[in-house]
């Protein structure tokens, strides 16, 4: 986990993770910050373990984990999609941490994927994100559910 914890010092990544707490000072709801990107990370290797079909390394999981929103903060100030951004900006970063130009691929696929569902043909690691990112979440115990999107779309799709 080497490289992983290298890109967890980077400077870059430091800078971006900032940027997003700042943004969601005020957020009553999913921050998007390390604990975040712990437990999509977490709950994502644990998903691809019990597939047992493809073995990613745990490397490349927890590092498209941590990056898989380090765009946020574009989105909220450009509008534009922050998992095209996530992974536009993961990739110096992949570099300067020694991941492979194939490592890297399938980590930006995974970030570009995150916020697809498992009936848009994804890959083993964007179908791993996608569901850790939902599950990462405790909506049913928020305390701003009516005036969360995620909740509200999930609760029409439970209603209808």
């Amino acid at each position: 986990m080497a490289r992983v914890n290298q890109l967890l010092d980077h400077e870059d990544y430091n800078h971006y993770m900032e940027k997003i707490e700042g943004l969601e000072k005020e957020r009553r709801f999913c921050k998007h910050g390390f604990e975040h990107g712990l437990n999509v990370a977490r709950i994502a290797y644990s998903f691809i373990l019990e597939k047992g079909e493809v073995i990613l390394p745990k490397e490349v999981v927890y590092a498209a984990a941590f990056l898989h929103d380090i765009g946020r903060w574009v989105e909220y100030e450009t509008g534009e999609d922050h998992a095209e951004v996530s992974a536009r900006l993961a990739v110096p970063l992949l570099e300067t941490c020694g991941f492979s130009s194939a490592e890297i691929q399938v980590i930006l696929q995974g970030i570009r994927e995150h916020r697809r569902h498992q009936e848009d043909g994804l890959t083993l690691l964007g179908e791993a994100l996608s569901r850790a990112d939902d599950w990462s979440r405790d909506c049913r115990h928020c305390t701003a559910q009516l005036h969360c999107y995620k909740f509200n779309q999930t609760m029409r799709q439970i209603m209808y």
